[in-house]
């Protein structure tokens, strides 16, 4: 399975309860959570911290000038008001999808009890900052699933059949691909 990314906005002194209800109803398999992500000003959330810290994966936090520069399905003004962005869950599962090679939400945000989760789809395959643009991989997938891009190559991600010939000819080892 593709791994998954979590986004979570949430109110203060959400219960840990409310949080594992919202994850259940938003994603089946809680072992395909590759990581989560949410606004800088809840890194401390108690409610939030117990279940990232009893599921393992780790989590991703960014400013709210960075998550309101995200171009998601259902912006809040309201939402804005409180913390100075229009979305926290989409937004946030799409900045932690990019940071780990790219992806696409699968499931817009979903509201439960002081909190709200949304799910991004990670790409296949990502590609990590250690890629030279030789080229190599371009050369070798079967499909044409990859293509030039400035700094390394992008996936196309409706084409990628995880077929791993671009990971075994990767000189740098940059290439990971999800299973």
């Amino acid at each position: 399975m593709t791994g998954l990314v979590v986004g979570l906005g949430s109110s203060r002194g959400v219960r840990a309860a409310a949080v594992w209800s919202a994850l259940r109803a938003a994603v089946p398999d809680l072992t395909a959570i590759t990581a989560f992500g949410t606004i800088d000003r809840r890194r401390d959330e108690p409610g939030l911290l117990a279940v990232i810290r009893e599921h393992g994966a780790p989590l991703h936090c960014y400013p709210a000038a960075e998550l309101d520069a995200v171009d998601v399905p259902h912006p809040s003004e309201p939402v804005r008001g409180h913390v100075g962005t229009r979305s926290v869950a989409e937004a946030a599962a799409l900045l932690t999808a990019r940071d780990l090679g790219g992806g696409s939400l699968i499931v817009p945000k979903l509201r439960g009890e002081h909190v709200t989760v949304a799910v991004a789809a990670l790409h296949p395959l990502s590609i990590s900052s250690a890629c030279t643009a030789c080229g190599a991989c371009l050369r070798t997938c079967p499909e044409y699933a990859l293509r030039p891009a400035p700094l390394r190559p992008a996936v196309i991600a409706a084409r990628c059949t995880s077929c791993g010939e671009c990971v075994e000819v990767c000189p740098t080892d940059a290439i990971t691909l999800w299973d």
